[in-house]
């Protein structure tokens, strides 16, 4: 008798999911939201699904299908990995249980699940009503940061400095979801990615960011892998193993922020998928590390994929454009075709103004690049960031 094709069932895939999914031979069946784009390499035919607002017709359609095992549903974005966790447990497929992306999902929820076996506790208060955050902020003191619970990308995170900062933010803020109150973490700011099997938690890389800083945070960089020393190293591996052995997480890739204050690593937040910000690709073109193939193969129960056969340095920056002038039609081709870069994009319209930065979707662009060395990957990344601008 013939062995049974395994299947991976994906949520609104991106390109490299549906790519590390046929290069493991398996059967794809893909669910999207009626309006949501797909890549050129989708399999046909796409299951079109309100999933992300009808989870109980996303069951019962794949249900229906009587699907052979081994089969797992797979999403590798916010709302794919507590969705698919959802639908492995309520199926009877193997997967993480919903218990460990909820945590991820909820900052709170992830504090008090972790407690003190992620290092030394921050400072924070949960605040459902908007009328309860002044005596959290007092509380907590100033300086301190105020962020939704369940906000990604920056979206709604505030710095605040003293009082009367804080008297303009209270008098601005339309809150329509619980807040978290935090101490502020002074250090430098990191990432890390992980990948958790049933035998563990593997360190992928460390990844070194940059921001806008005060008041909002929003990420304008990053560059992986770096290397910290040993003692630094040893405390992050712990804390992000702690953390994860905190929620539960058994499958799949993780994006911890972490802040290396002089006390040590401190945990600022994670997410039970890849980093945004185009990280996984960074990871594959850095180090060969496919995580969503990764991922696939240990829930399916099949050979993981070949280890990493290189190491070099990866990295993307954002780029700002002048907010004062309608922006221009840009060809990316010239700084596409220029040494090392691996992707860039323009993410303004032409003849729109480009916005302020206060979260990560307001950004206007960015460019991916590699470098066999850190000081190779900085050359290659301003040239094209300073060509891409100067064309604008």
């Amino acid at each position: 008798m013939p062995d049974i094709q395994p299947t991976a069932v994906l949520l609104n895939p991106r390109d490299l999911v549906v790519t590390a999914a046929q290069k493991l031979g398996l059967s794809i069946i893909v669910v999207a939201d009626p309006e949501a784009p797909l890549p050129d390499n989708t399999p046909q035919p796409v299951l079109r699904i309100p999933w992300t607002t009808d989870l109980d017709a996303l069951v019962e359609q794949l249900h229906a299908l009587e699907l052979p095992s081994p089969v797992s549903c797979f999403g590798f974005g916010e709302l794919g990995s507590t969705a698919s966790a959802v639908v492995n447990a309520r199926l009877g497929w193997p997967g993480n249980p919903p218990e460990a992306p909820a945590a991820f999902k909820d900052k709170a929820r992830l504090r008090a699940a972790v407690g003190d076996r992620a290092g030394a506790p921050v400072a924070y208060v949960t605040c459902t009503a908007k009328d309860e955050l002044p005596a959290a902020i007092e509380r907590i003191g100033h300086p301190c940061v105020v962020k939704p619970v369940d906000g990604t990308g920056s979206s709604g995170v505030r710095y605040l400095a003293d009082r009367e900062e804080t008297e303009r933010y209270l008098a601005a803020l339309r809150f329509d979801t619980p807040h978290i109150v935090e101490e502020f973490l002074s250090g430098a700011e990191y990432s890390v990615e992980a990948l958790s099997t049933q035998g563990g938690h593997r360190i992928l890389a460390i990844t070194e960011k940059t921001t806008t800083g005060a008041p909002h945070f929003v990420e304008t960089g990053h560059t992986l892998p770096v290397r910290l020393d040993a003692s630094a190293e040893a405390a992050i591996r712990d804390l992000v193993t702690g953390m994860l052995d905190a929620v539960g997480y058994r499958y799949g890739p993780s994006h911890t922020e972490i802040m290396l204050t002089a006390g040590g690593p401190r945990l600022i937040e994670s997410h039970g998928r890849p980093g945004g910000d185009r990280i996984s690709d960074l990871l594959c073109l850095a180090l060969d590390e496919d995580v969503f193939a990764q991922t696939m193969a240990t829930v399916l129960g099949l050979p993981a994929p070949p280890a990493a056969a290189h190491q070099r340095v990866a990295g993307i920056r954002f780029v700002t454009f002048d907010r004062t002038v309608p922006m221009p039609g840009i060809s990316t081709e010239l700084v596409a075709s220029l040494p090392g870069v691996a992707e860039v994009a323009i993410t303004v319209e032409p003849g729109q103004r480009p916005p302020e930065v206060r979260q990560s979707g307001d950004r206007h662009g960015f460019v991916v690049a590699t470098g066999s060395t850190r000081d190779e990957l900085e050359t290659n990344l301003a040239r094209a960031v300073r060509t891409l601008t100067a064309t604008a």
